[in-house]
C-alpha cells in the first residue's frame, strides 16, 4: 500500500496529496443469518450491516450503530413458497399466500466480551404459534433496506416428523442406559452403545449428542453435613456428525458410543472437591427409575450443512476459506451485490429422561476416573443413594 501511494506522487507529483480517503467507494452491504424451525413458535433473524467510518474501527464496534439498522427502518418478513415439480430452490416457486412480517426487538443477551457492543443486541422475529412453518413447503426471506437495497434468499426445510430414533428406543419410559458392566473384581468392561435413528427428507447433517443431567451439592463441610447451595448442570457429551447425500431421507444411521467415554469425559470436565456431592439425575417414583439422560439429534438441512462445511476450522496452514452465502442482495438500479450470511433450517429430535443401570452408578462412585467426584442416586431404593 505504502509502496502504490509513493509511485504514485511521484508521477503526479503536483496532484499528489497527503490525505487519502480510504471510505469513499464504500458501500455498506445487510449480514443476514437466521435459522427457521418448524418445532418452533418464534422465528428469530439477525439482520446487520457493515460499515467503515472514520477513526478506529474497534472504537466503532462497541457503537450499536454502527452494524444495526435504526429501529423500524426494515421491511422484513418471511414468504411461504410451494416447491417447484423438480424439487429443490430454483427461483420459480409459487407463493401460497402466506407471510410473516418480522418486527424488531432489544434482547440482552449478547456476549460482552468480544470486540462487539453488548448486552443488547437488535433482532428481527415473527410469530408462528398460530399459524405454524410447514416441512414441504420452501421459506423465502425478504428485506426492504432503508438505502433502496432489497435482500432474499429461499431455504427449504427439514421434514422432522418423518425421521426417528430407533435407538435409544423412544417409547420405553422404563429404558435403562448401561455404560458399564462391573467384574466381581472391581474392574469393569465398557460395551458400545449402538446409537441409532432414520434421516428425514431434506435432512443433510446429524450432530449427536448424549446429554447428562447432574445436581451439584456444595458442602461448606467435609463430611457434607452442612449444604450450603446446589444447582443443577448439564454436561453434553459429542456422540458423532454424519452428513448424509441422500436428501430423499429414510436412510438408517448406526453411530456407536464407547461407553469408557461417559466416565472420561466426567472426569475431565467435572471438579474433583470432596465438599461437592454429584445426584445423577431425577428419581422417577412411579418407575422406579433414576432419569439422567438425554440423546439429542441436531438437524441441519443442505444450505446449513454446506455454510458448516465451509466455515468448518482447518487443519491446514493455508486458512484462507471460499466465501458461501446464499443472501442475495439487490441495489436500487438493479446491481447484484454480494450477499453476507445464511439463511437455512434446522430441527432437533431427541429421546429424554433416559435412565441407567445399577453398575453405572456403581462403577461412577468407585472407578478410578470418577471415584473423586462424589456421585450418588437420587433414588432412596439405590444401593448407592445420596441419602
Amino acid at each position: 500500500m505504502w509502496t502504490s501511494l509513493a509511485v504514485a506522487c511521484g508521477v503526479v507529483v503536483s496532484s499528489c496529496s497527503t490525505e487519502v480517503d480510504l471510505t469513499a467507494p464504500y458501500d455498506s452491504l445487510p449480514v443476514v443469518y437466521g435459522l427457521l424451525e418448524v418445532e418452533a413458535d418464534t422465528q428469530w433473524v439477525k439482520i446487520n450491516r457493515t460499515w467503515l467510518g472514520e477513526g478506529s474501527q474497534l472504537i466503532a464496534a462497541q457503537v450499536a450503530d454502527s452494524s444495526e439498522y435504526p429501529a423500524g427502518a426494515i421491511d422484513a418478513r418471511i414468504v411461504e413458497l410451494i416447491p417447484s415439480s423438480t424439487g429443490g430452490v430454483v427461483g420459480n416457486e409459487l407463493p401460497t399466500g402466506r407471510e410473516w412480517t418480522l418486527r424488531d426487538t432489544l434482547v440482552d443477551n449478547k456476549e460482552t466480551s468480544g470486540a462487539f457492543f453488548g448486552p443488547l443486541q437488535r433482532v428481527y422475529f415473527a410469530s408462528t404459534l398460530t399459524e405454524p412453518l410447514r416441512d414441504d413447503m420452501l421459506y423465502q426471506l425478504v428485506l426492504e433496506l432503508p438505502d433502496g437495497k432489497t435482500a432474499q434468499a429461499t431455504t427449504t426445510m427439514v421434514e422432522s416428523s418423518a425421521g426417528s430414533i430407533n435407538q435409544p428406543p423412544p417409547n420405553l419410559p422404563n429404558y435403562k442406559m448401561g455404560f458399564a458392566a462391573v467384574n466381581p473384581n472391581g474392574s469393569a468392561t465398557y460395551p458400545n452403545f449402538p446409537f441409532k435413528w432414520t434421516t428425514s427428507p431434506g435432512a443433510s447433517l446429524y450432530t449427536a449428542s448424549l446429554v447428562v443431567h447432574v445436581e451439584e451439592r456444595y458442602y461448606a463441610d467435609d463430611a457434607l453435613t452442612l449444604l450450603d447451595s446446589s444447582r443443577d448442570r448439564t454436561v453434553t457429551i459429542p456422540v458423532g456428525t454424519r452428513k448424509v447425500s441422500n436428501l430423499d431421507g429414510f436412510q438408517t444411521i448406526d453411530e456407536p458410543f464407547d461407553g469408557e467415554r461417559l466416565f472420561t469425559e466426567l472426569s475431565t470436565r467435572l471438579e474433583a472437591n470432596p465438599r461437592i456431592r454429584r445426584v445423577l439425575g431425577r428419581y422417577d417414583a412411579n418407575y422406579q427409575l433414576e432419569r439422567a439422560f438425554d440423546f439429542e439429534l441436531q438437524v441441519a438441512n443442505q444450505d446449513l450443512a454446506i455454510f458448516l462445511d465451509v466455515n468448518e476450522t482447518s487443519g491446514s496452514i493455508v486458512q484462507d476459506r471460499p466465501t458461501w452465502t446464499n443472501i442475495e442482495v439487490i441495489a436500487a438500479d438493479g446491481t447484484q451485490l454480494g450477499g453476507i450470511g445464511l439463511w437455512g433450517s434446522r430441527t432437533t429430535l431427541g429421546v429424554y429422561g433416559l435412565g441407567y443401570s445399577k453398575q453405572t452408578i456403581q462403577h461412577l462412585q468407585e472407578g478410578d476416573l470418577t471415584a473423586a467426584l462424589n456421585f450418588c442416586s437420587p433414588s432412596p431404593l439405590s444401593d448407592y443413594s445420596c441419602d
